[in-house]
C-alpha cells in the first residue's frame, strides 16, 4: 500500500525522537550558535528559538554574538570548534566571508548548519529560512492592489525598495519575488536600492528618494529594521507623516514581523507586513540537527518532501535541493493592522 505524506512524515518526526534519546544517552551534546548580531530584535528572536528548543532536549548551547563585524563572527566560529561542540549553527553576517569559517568546520568535522541566510562556500548540512522568494511575492501582491486602488484600476505608480544586503541570497530573493510580479507592469516604476540591513542606511535611502520623488508612490522594505528609519525620513522630507487612509498617504509594506514593525502597522503607520516564523526556526532545526549527528545524511528530509506540524507558525514548510545545498523553506504570512495585534505572532511575544 503507498503511504500517504502525512505518514511518512510521521515517521520522520518519529525517527528524530527516537534518534535523540538513544544519542543523548551517550553523551551530553553541545551546540555552538554564531549569531550576527543580538543587537536586533528579529536575531535575538532567531537564537531564543533555538536555546529554548536546545534546552527542551537537554543540550548545552553556546551562544556567540558577532556584533554585526564578519571578521568577528569567523573568530567566534574558531572559537567554538576550539571548544570541541558537536555541531555549529550560524545566522551569518555575510554570506561570503563565513564560508572561511565553514570550512574550517568542515576540516574539523563539526557539522555546519544555518538559519535565516545560506553560505557562498564549505559544506552546509542545512539552512531551515522563510520562503524568501513567496515573501516577495506577496508583498508585491499587495503593493500591486494598493497601487490599482489609488489609480482606479491601473497599475501604475513609483515604488522605492530598501533591500538588504547585495549578494546575500535572503535579499536576492527577496527582491526577485517582488520583481516577479510588479514587473509585468511597465507603468509601475521599482527605485531599488541597497540598505545593507542598516535603520540608519534606511533613513537616509528614504530622505534622498523622496526628495528627488515628491510623487513616490509606495516604499517596500526587506527587514522590518529598516521601519523607523523610513517614519522618520518621511517626515523629515514632508514635514509630516499621513497615515494609512490619509490623504498623501505613501504605501509602506516589507517582511519580518518584528515588533517595531508590527507596532506601525497597528499604528496604521505601515500597511502590512510579511511575518516569517523566526521563534520557530530553532525547534525545527535542532531535532534535524540532533538526528543528523546519530544518522548522518539518511537523517536529513528529502527534497520535494512537505513538512507539516499543526498549529506550529513554519507549516507548510517545503524541503529544496538549491545551488548552495540542502534548504527548508518556511511559510510567511501576510498581516495588515487587524491582525498585527495577534498574541501568537513572534513579533508580539514576550522577551522573558
Amino acid at each position: 500500500m503507498r503511504k500517504s505524506p502525512l505518514f511518512l512524515l510521521l515517521v520522520f518526526a518519529g525517527g528524530i525522537l527516537l534518534s535523540f534519546s538513544a544519542a543523548f544517552a551517550q553523551e551530553k551534546l553541545i551546540f555552538g550558535y554564531s549569531a550576527p548580531g543580538l543587537g536586533d530584535e528579529g536575531q535575538w528572536n532567531i537564537q531564543k528559538g533555538f536555546v529554548d528548543k536546545c534546552k527542551e532536549l537537554g543540550i548545552e548551547v553556546i551562544v556567540t554574538d558577532a556584533q554585526q563585524s564578519a571578521e568577528k563572527q569567523n573568530n567566534d566560529i574558531e572559537t567554538l570548534i576550539a571548544r570541541g561542540v558537536h555541531a555549529i549553527c550560524a545566522v551569518p553576517h555575510d554570506s561570503a566571508a563565513i564560508s572561511i569559517a565553514v570550512q574550517k568546520c568542515n576540516e574539523a568535522g563539526i557539522p555546519f548548519f544555518t538559519i535565516d541566510r545560506g553560505v557562498t562556500a564549505g559544506k552546509v548540512v542545512l539552512t531551515v529560512k522563510a520562503d524568501n522568494v513567496k515573501a516577495g511575492a506577496i508583498a508585491g501582491e499587495v503593493m500591486l492592489r494598493l497601487l490599482q486602488g489609488k489609480y482606479n484600476g491601473i497599475a501604475k505608480g513609483k515604488v522605492l525598495e530598501i533591500r538588504g544586503q547585495p549578494g546575500q541570497d535572503v535579499a536576492e530573493q527577496r527582491a526577485q519575488g517582488f520583481h516577479q510580479v510588479l514587473e509585468k507592469y511597465p507603468d509601475i516604476q521599482i527605485i531599488s536600492l541597497p540598505g545593507y540591513w542598516n535603520t540608519e542606511e534606511g533613513f537616509k535611502i528614504t530622505v534622498d528618494t523622496l526628495t528627488a520623488n515628491p510623487d513616490l508612490d509606495g516604499i517596500y522594505y526587506h527587514a522590518d529594521l529598516y521601519i523607523p528609519g523610513i517614519v522618520e525620513g518621511v517626515k523629515a522630507v514632508k514635514g509630516e507623516f499621513a497615515k494609512v487612509g490619509e490623504p498623501g498617504h505613501i504605501f509602506i509594506l516589507g517582511i519580518d514581523g518584528n515588533p517595531a514593525g508590527l507596532d506601525q502597522v497597528e499604528a496604521k503607520l505601515a500597511d502590512g507586513v510579511v511575518v516569517q516564523p523566526l521563534r520557530d526556526y530553532g525547534a525545527l532545526i535542532v531535532p534535524i540537527i540532533v538526528d543528523y549527528l546519530k544518522r548522518g545524511e539518511e537523517a536529513l528530509p528529502k527534497p520535494g518532501t512537505v513538512l507539516v506540524e499543526e498549529g506550529a507558525s513554519w507549516s507548510p514548510a517545503m524541503v529544496v535541493q538549491t545551488a548552495a545545498g540542502l534548504e527548508i523553506w518556511t511559510n510567511v504570512f501576510y498581516v495588515d493592522y487587524l491582525g498585527a495585534g495577534d498574541p501568537n505572532l513572534w513579533g508580539n511575544k514576550p522577551r522573558e
